[in-house]
């Protein structure tokens, strides 16, 4: 009969330090080409849950200091009311409205690609 070891000495159980409770998750946002002419897709890191309510004020917060660098430049309107989602119906405050036709664009594409579903897009449209 052989026997082998390895010399190294059983140690107890060490204790760790907590689970990290953070999560760092992507959104996506829709933003105007400096010509107009287009939408351009940007995606944000975000701390936390992310669901429409939080891309959608996300897009009403604005450009970042590198998005604005970028010319990129957006038609929905500032608001200090909240906007609210109830499943895919997206509320938003009285003084957003009207809305033009780009910003009812960046507003659809931006709840899209968060995991809406969208309905009453043109025909012939399609989110970049």
């Amino acid at each position: 009969m052989m026997v082998s070891a390895c010399g190294v000495q059983p140690t107890p159980v060490l204790p760790g330090s907590d689970a990290p409770t953070v999560s760092v998750r992507e959104l996506t946002v829709y933003f105007v080409s400096a010509d107009g002419s287009e939408l351009v897709r940007r995606t944000r890191s975000h701390t936390g849950m992310v669901d429409n309510t939080t891309a959608i004020t996300t897009l009403i917060g604005g450009l970042t200091d590198e998005e604005t660098k970028l010319g990129l430049r957006t038609e929905v309107p500032k608001t200090t009311q909240p906007v609210l989602t109830v499943s895919n119906l997206i509320l938003l405050p009285t003084d957003m409205l009207p809305l033009s036709k780009l910003a009812s664009f960046q507003l659809f594409c931006t709840a899209f690609a968060n995991g809406a579903t969208v309905n009453g897009l043109p025909d012939g449209f399609d989110c970049p």
